[in-house]
């Protein structure tokens, strides 16, 4: 076994006693949690329960409130360059297709990864070596037709495709992704779901949210609750995704199925 899979030992993340404020609201509160290599974590929790918010700290957009008992590491820093965090997390938020202009081809949207900047066109900046790793993942997310396509007139499929492409450009470890089915058709999805699968079977570490039960990861491995702002629960899958847990986390009546680590929900008869 080589020694990169003993990470599975390790926590990339810690969490201290977290609480968040956005426009004096509070958004996350008392928030104590470890994430470790070798997890595959699923978010779940219904609508404005703060899921985003806990995404958003790891790429460090969002900042909690510092107090003495709180602290909040990442990689074993608590303050850790941006460029050094991008080299090990990937990100995917919902808002990112908006902050793409108009006319700024998918190439152009995938290169900026090495940059951080949207709408900037470094292409002719790029290294040799960079240029090869684009390839690469033009090849691998299948992308290749529509490479010089305007991005805002790509499907939601190709343009979730292209924002995953771009997070992978430094070989990241772990993937941060909200929402990555979100308005996907059912071959989209299922496209997606494989393509996830087959980066978790590279020791990639995907921590994600999602809305539908359907989209769960078969390899997640990790589920984190988010209620009213506060982590209600953290166990296995088999654990909490469950007719009686999920009930009660949205507050409605429901049936969960699992066949061979995929899930569905059913309304349940009254």
């Amino acid at each position: 076994m080589s020694k990169e899979n003993h990470k599975d030992e390790i926590n990339w993340a810690i969490l201290k006693n977290i609480n968040v404020y956005i426009d004096q609201i509070k958004i996350l509160s008392d928030i104590n949690i470890n994430l470790r290599y070798g997890e595959n974590i699923l978010i779940l929790g219904p609508n404005g329960s703060g899921k985003s918010t806990f995404l958003k700290l790891l790429n460090r957009s969002i900042y909690p409130i510092k107090s003495n008992d709180s602290s909040f590491k990442l990689f074993n820093k608590e303050n850790i360059n941006i460029w050094e965090l991008r080299k090990k997390i990937g990100f995917l938020f919902k808002e990112m297709e908006q902050r793409v202009n108009n006319g700024v081809n998918l190439y152009d949207v995938i290169s900026s990864g090495f940059s951080g900047i949207f709408n900037s066109r470094n292409t002719n900046l790029l290294s040799k070596r960079e240029k090869i790793k684009i390839d690469n993942l033009i090849n691998k997310w299948e992308l290749n037709n529509i490479i010089y396509n305007e991005f805002q007139s790509l499907s939601d499929g190709q343009k979730r495709r292209a924002l995953l492409a771009r997070a992978l450009v430094y070989e990241p470890s772990i993937l941060v992704l909200d929402e990555p089915f979100s308005n996907l058709d059912i071959k989209s999805n299922f496209i997606l779901n494989q393509n996830l699968n087959k980066l978790i079977k590279q020791s990639v570490n995907i921590i994600y949210v999602t809305h539908s039960i359907e989209s769960i990861l078969p390899k997640t491995n990790r589920v984190l609750l988010i209620k009213e702002g506060k982590i209600i629960n953290d166990g296995s899958p088999y654990d909490l995704i469950n007719t009686r847990t999920l009930s009660d986390l949205f507050n409605i009546s429901i049936k969960v199925i699992e066949q061979k680590g995929y899930w569905r929900m059913l309304p349940l008869s009254n």
